[in-house]
């Protein structure tokens, strides 16, 4: 039996959000329940949010506390938020159910989270209004320079801002701002639950920045808005999307676990950082502010806490970077710098990881989508390293994907509340989502998406072709799975989540290696 059952609504059904999740979770040996996935809508389809209400009611009774992607309550998915044509009012009025749940279960804990409408910069629609094939990139513009001018009143910006601008149709621009401005509505009554209590913690992620922008402009009048209410322990708001329901569950569960025992100690992380100058000037590409604040923000937002000593640490955070700017392997961005690989940082990873004397991760951080094959390649030639005695790893996506979603598992894997009470299973649970991220942010998403859509181009194939993905991927990443010490770990096929190679989905699952999975399989 589950120590805790945590009933979630994600962000959408893909797995890195969802299964992804529920392994998480059972590394601390709780369940996270979330509707099937075949209930959370389709890439630009929306689930059918009736549905979910009837859902959450019918299962609240039987859970310990809530975590909810209110994008996926109020728009039915991230991704629809942006587009979905209903108005503000009705809108509004779903979340009447999170007054409902607090009125029916005022002690369980309630958490939710919501994106800032985003600004991508770019001319690619898939996620977007269809007109962002033709005026994406200048609707950027607009909105950087218009606010940039707002913060700096420099008459260039103000220039620059205008002349993006008079490009775009003035029915484009309406639609545009109205929908921002009905989304931004939704926030604000999303906020003043907070104040009345009903919403216990929330984070408001920003999805796809900068340092300026309509959506920056937004972020102030928030984080004014919760400076003036003193709510700053229970409203977070920092660049992330994806990553946000890893570290609310782990925020919760520590709740839950301080409740049952009135005492929890906060995990312990060490920042070992790979090239500390670079790293300390880094600034995320699609984010808003250097890295480690990112790392601060992330950590705090999971409930752990960072020092100074590795002595002091119950694990280290190896943070890898090549230089002050990422690289990104889905956008085909290389390096603008390369320090390269630090022999020295270089040579004490190896023997953390080869001697595992103490818990250690990776987040790697040179390249946006996807980790660094180099620094991985090194590790896998060492002798007497094998990755599978990492604590965990990140190269996923964005930067805060990858803290947020790392940093959760730490707070699962390495915690005095988990070492006290750990147990094979526990551990397997960890190396299964450990083999997961390898397979995906480093194998897939550096090494072999490019060579999938090289071949998907000479072949004539449209993207997110399934057969060539097993015959390019498959066979190479199982064979990698026992090299690297991942015996337990069966991948049993790959797919496209969303019939795209941007992200990959892998079937994966644990042999029956312990007395404890055994058991567990027989119950």
């Amino acid at each position: 039996m589950s120590k805790f059952k945590i009933l979630a609504l994600s962000v959408d059904g893909r797995p890195v959000t969802r299964e992804q999740v529920q392994l998480l979770a059972r590394i601390a040996d709780c369940e996270l329940l979330c509707p099937p996935v075949e209930s959370l809508g389709y890439f630009r389809q929306p689930a059918d949010r009736d549905q979910l209400a009837d859902w959450v009611m019918q299962n609240a009774a039987s859970a310990d506390g809530f975590i909810f992607s209110l994008d996926m309550l109020v728009y039915g998915g991230l991704v629809p938020s942006r587009f979905i044509e209903d108005v503000g009012p009705s809108l509004e009025a779903r979340l009447e159910l999170l007054k409902d749940l607090k009125q029916h279960y005022p002690d369980k804990p309630l958490y939710g989270f919501c994106a800032t409408m985003r600004m991508s910069n770019n001319n690619e629609n898939e996620e977007e209004k269809l007109y962002w094939a033709q005026h994406g990139t200048d609707i950027w513009s607009w909105s950087y320079f218009s606010d940039r001018y707002a913060c700096l009143h420099d008459q260039e910006d103000k220039e620059r801002a205008e002349k993006a601008r008079v490009k775009i149709p003035e029915t484009i621009q309406r639609d545009y701002l109205s929908t921002r401005a009905r989304n931004f509505s939704v926030t604000q009554k999303v906020l003043a639950m907070v104040e009345d209590k009903i919403i216990d913690r929330l984070v408001l992620p920003q999805d796809d920045t900068a340092e300026y922008g309509f959506n920056i402009g937004e972020r102030r009048q928030l984080q004014s808005w919760v400076a003036r209410k003193q709510l700053h322990d229970n409203v977070l708001i920092y660049p992330g999307a994806d990553e946000v329901i890893y570290t609310l569950l782990a925020h919760q569960v520590q709740v839950l676990e301080q409740r049952r025992h009135n005492s929890v100690s906060p995990i312990k992380i060490a920042v070992r950082a790979h090239h500390p100058s670079a790293l300390a000037a880094m600034v995320a590409r699609y984010e808003d502010r250097p890295v480690m604040e990112s790392i601060h923000c992330q950590v705090d937002a999971a409930g752990a806490v960072i020092v100074e000593c590795e002595e002091e640490a119950d694990v280290v955070l190896a943070v890898h970077c090549r230089g002050k700017v990422q690289g990104d392997w889905a956008m085909q961005y290389p390096l603008s710098e390369d320090l390269g690989l630090d022999d020295e940082w270089l040579a004490k990873l190896q023997r953390d990881v080869r001697e595992a004397h103490r818990p250690i991760a990776i987040l790697d951080l040179a390249y946006a989508n996807g980790g660094d094959p180099e620094l991985l390649s090194v590790l896998e030639d060492t002798s007497n390293v094998r990755l599978s005695t990492l604590q965990g790893y990140s190269g996923w996506n964005t930067a805060s994907n990858s803290i947020g979603s790392l940093v959760a598992q730490l707070c699962f894997s390495v915690s005095p509340q988990s070492q006290a009470h750990s147990t094979e299973n526990s551990r397997e649970q960890n190396r299964h989502l450990l083999a997961i991220r390898l397979l995906d942010d480093y194998l897939y998403q550096s090494r072999f998406r490019q060579i999938l859509r090289e071949r998907q181009q000479s072949l004539s194939l449209a993207d997110g072709d399934i057969e060539l993905l097993r015959e390019v991927y498959l066979d190479t990443a199982r064979q990698w799975l026992q090299q690297q010490g991942f015996t337990d770990v069966v991948l049993d096929d790959v797919y496209f989540p969303w019939r795209r190679s941007f992200e990959v989905g892998l079937s994966t699952l644990l042999t029956q290696t312990s007395r404890q999975l055994s058991v567990e399989a027989s119950a």
